[in-house]
């Protein structure tokens, strides 16, 4: 007679914890960066009052409810503080009398002077909202296209290059800033030949790496119109130290400009980035992270049956989601972290076109970090879209950075997209309220940069093929951006830092 066994009764799981916000974070810190965000909207609103921006100026003349007085900054930051912290107005009031740091930001003593503007703030609502946005705005951008240096450290103003720069001109400056780069560029020259009866050795290293450099800031489309430029301009040819009569062949600039190290290119990027810190140009209060794709120079339809991925570049790849065209990016990826005040990159991290944005978060943020102490140091409010919201991306800006991280909420297919999911755990403010979405406007400015980068520097339309050549070119572009920007401030024209396109002509 066969037994039959029984199966052991199944152990029911315990359901997991739903995440409490903001329930995994010291109240230490909460308290910290969201006194901070407060400052920061208080500075904004004075500033507005003064040297309002472009863009609050434009607003107020539109809407007039917007107008404000120093007398309304103090029922403005309660309001902004009771609804940031999600306290009731009595707890509110017990917080602030215990906190001096608080008393000073929002100039209350007592309890009568806190009841008095809790009363005003009931009648806020959406125009307050507004204000608040743009007091964010104001005071990030403060100091945007104008010279901070102290009056003995400003360089002189050419009056001749208000309207147009000649590229002769920019290269010149910037050989004299990257002297000491380019010789150990020129250390690297492959040797004089070594018998009289060889060909001798014609161009220097740094002549190519000076040309390249003239061919994105000049947004110029192809190696051959490079070719083109210089034989037409003389001048241009002598200032990257090519003889007028004697340019080298299109296939020699392929050559030699892949030749020259990425390790170089990298750190003339970070020479530019720390001369502009020292020129109080990029403050890092605000760090915006995001990821493009590069394309590469390589037919989609066509098929390649000898090549691994069946197309004219092994090495790139398709992307997992479709672009603006509705066609799948095939290529490479650009991370990058940029700098809200100046829309300037500061740290880029190059990778294949199928990875995704949030693994790479983070060797990006410890290589900025390792790179530019002081911006880290700096660094207020850390910003990015749903692609990085993590664990990790969370708690590396408030354990690494001590900044008030900004991400958008991703559900990823969650069957209830608005419940807390586990890095709510982290959150400072709530995902969503006004005041998350006023901190997360901050970062349009990524995709302005995407833009400049793409378009006035021509990194979506360049002629390259292979992981090595892009990634060049990547590094050239951001080279030539930041280039660009030191160059107008450096010739005192600040308000030029962005605007490569319309002021750096061939002469």
């Amino acid at each position: 007679m066969a037994h039959s066994h029984k199966r052991p009764p199944r152990t029911r799981r315990s359901p997991k914890p739903k995440p409490v916000f903001r329930s995994g974070v010291a109240a230490e810190m909460v308290d910290e960066l969201l006194l901070r965000f407060v400052t920061l909207v208080k500075h904004g609103l004075v500033l507005m009052l003064t040297t309002p921006s472009e863009l609050a100026g434009k607003e107020f003349r539109q809407q007039l409810a917007l107008s404000y007085t120093a007398a309304d900054i103090p029922a403005l930051l309660v309001w902004l503080a009771q609804s940031a912290y999600e306290l009731s107005g009595p707890a509110l009031c017990q917080h602030i009398l215990s906190h001096p740091p608080w008393q000073a930001v929002l100039g209350v003593q007592t309890q009568a002077e806190l009841d008095a503007l809790l009363r005003v703030v009931a009648g806020f609502g959406p125009v307050q909202v507004r204000l608040i946005e743009l007091a964010v705005h104001d005071a990030f951008k403060e100091g945007d296209k104008q010279a901070l240096r102290s009056a003995d450290q400003q360089p002189p103003v050419h009056a001749a290059y208000a309207e147009a720069i000649g590229a002769s001109r920019v290269l010149k400056l910037l050989k004299k800033r990257l002297r000491a780069l380019l010789r150990r560029l020129d250390a690297q020259d492959p040797p004089h030949p070594p018998h009289p009866r060889h060909r001798p050795r014609t161009y220097r290293m740094r002549s190519f790496l000076l040309a390249d450099l003239l061919r994105w800031l000049l947004h110029l489309n192809s190696t051959e119109e490079l070719r083109r430029r210089l034989k037409e301009f003389p001048h241009l040819a002598g200032a990257v130290n090519f003889q007028p009569g004697a340019i080298p062949s299109k296939a020699t600039f392929s050559h030699r400009r892949l030749a020259i190290p990425l390790a170089d290119l990298k750190a003339i990027l970070h020479e530019l980035v720390a001369v502009l810190t020292r020129m109080k140009v990029i403050d890092g209060r605000a760090w915006l992270v995001d990821l493009t794709r590069l394309p590469t120079y390589s037919s989609v339809s066509k098929e390649y049956p000898d090549r691994p991925n069946g197309k004219s570049d092994p090495e790139a790849a398709f992307c997992g989601y479709p672009d603006n065209d509705g066609g799948y990016q095939f290529g490479y990826s650009l991370l990058f972290v940029v700098d809200f005040k100046t829309e300037l990159p500061f740290a880029l991290l190059f990778a294949g076109g199928s990875v995704h944005d949030s693994p790479l978060a983070v060797p990006l943020l410890e290589q900025a970090q390792e790179e530019h102490l002081e911006l880290a140091a700096r660094c207020e409010v850390a910003a990015a879209d749903g692609s990085y919201d993590t664990i990790a991306v969370f708690a590396w800006f408030l354990n690494r950075l001590r900044a008030l991280p900004v991400i958008t909420k991703n559900p990823r297919n969650a069957a209830d997209p608005h419940a807390d999911l586990t890095t709510d755990a982290l959150c400072i403010l709530r995902r969503p309220s006004p005041w998350h979405t006023a901190l997360f406007h901050s970062r349009t400015a990524v995709e302005r940069t995407n833009g400049r980068i793409k378009l006035t520097f021509n990194l979506r339309y360049h002629k390259n093929r292979g992981r090595n050549a892009v990634e060049h070119a990547a590094l050239f572009a951001a080279i030539a951006m930041l280039a660009a920007a030191w160059v107008a401030v450096e010739t005192g024209h600040p308000e030029k830092i962005r605007a490569a396109w319309t002021w750096i002509n061939f002469q």
